[in-house]
């Protein structure tokens, strides 16, 4: 009868401790659930990017925005389930600060549980990038002690010559007539007609960024005007003769080079500070974009419009 009595309260248990197990599986599976941006959503972020970079919006960008704002979530969502939210000082005083707002009564613990409960983090974007970050910090932790060899650092200096050599740098004039239209573009050719001709050429319109530009590189000429007007740009490279028209994403430009500097190379030595820096934010990125990767598996995924 004894063994009979121990075997129920060991079968009572293990059945518990299953319960138990298949419960917090479960719980995990319910919050491990992503909702798609809707489409006004994806509009708004692809509106912001395009202003900000000053490019014109296509469908791999349109594309990539989403992914990206879904593995935001993501990590968010996985960041709490680890509770990385109970063990951080900065988010629990903004928890009790949340609290304290909201009126709500309790020790600590309670507040916080109530204000949880009210769903108050999705909402708090301070919350949000501060888990997110936390959750990236844990991922590439391991990858802090290791150490790059003399290989790894010879295949990045010669992968990048960004780094290896000092680009060539050009101080330009530029004249702006605003618009994609043929008639922006017609004034822009009478005034380089009158700039040659030495005739005083009618009045520009403003370009913000400004009138003069000094020692600027290809890619931050390209920052300023838009992809692909430095190669527009360098087909003529006279000191001091004005030309064009050239289009931007702004619209046309007539250009005067005033001054060039040659790029110089860097020896091996010299960049191996920078090469270090960049092998381990490469790996930073590798380990944690090989994190982002195998967490997708684990999330459903529900969409309710297209992008």
């Amino acid at each position: 009868m004894t063994r009979l009595f121990r075997a129920k309260i060991f079968h009572f248990m293990l059945l518990g401790i299953l319960l138990y197990g298949v419960d917090g599986y479960y719980s995990r599976y319910q919050q491990r659930e992503l909702v798609c941006p809707s489409k006004f959503e994806i509009d708004s972020m692809a509106a912001k990017w395009a202003q900000q970079n000053r490019q014109p919006m296509t469908d791999k960008l349109r594309q990539a925005l989403r992914q990206s704002a879904m593995d935001e979530q993501m990590l968010f969502r996985e960041a709490l389930i680890k509770g990385l939210h109970k063990r951080d000082d900065v988010i629990v005083q903004r928890l009790l600060r949340d609290a304290e707002f909201l009126g709500v009564a309790g020790g600590r613990g309670d507040q916080i549980e109530t204000v949880l409960a009210m769903g108050l983090l999705d909402s708090d974007e301070v919350i949000r990038r501060r888990l997110i970050q936390l959750l990236e910090h844990r991922v590439i932790a391991d990858i802090q002690g290791q150490v790059p060899n003399d290989q790894d650092l010879r295949r990045l200096y010669d992968d990048n010559p960004a780094i290896s050599d000092e680009p060539p740098r050009y101080s330009f004039q530029q004249r702006f007539y605003a618009g994609d239209t043929a008639a922006a573009k017609m004034r822009a050719e009478q005034a380089l007609r009158n700039l040659n001709g030495e005739e005083s050429p009618a009045s520009a319109d403003v370009f913000l960024s400004g009138e003069l530009f000094n020692q600027l590189t290809a890619r931050e000429i390209n920052e300023i005007f838009g992809a692909g007007f430095w190669s527009e740009t360098n087909r003529t490279m006279s000191l001091g003769q004005w030309f064009g028209p050239v289009k931007s994403v702004y619209g046309w430009h007539l250009i005067k080079w005033q001054a060039y500097f040659p790029g110089v190379a860097k020896d091996f030595a010299t960049v191996r500070p920078e090469l270090n820096l960049m092998w381990r934010r490469e790996q930073q990125r590798g380990g944690l974009q090989a994190y982002v990767t195998e967490l997708r598996g684990q999330y459903r995924v529900l969409c309710n419009d297209e992008v």
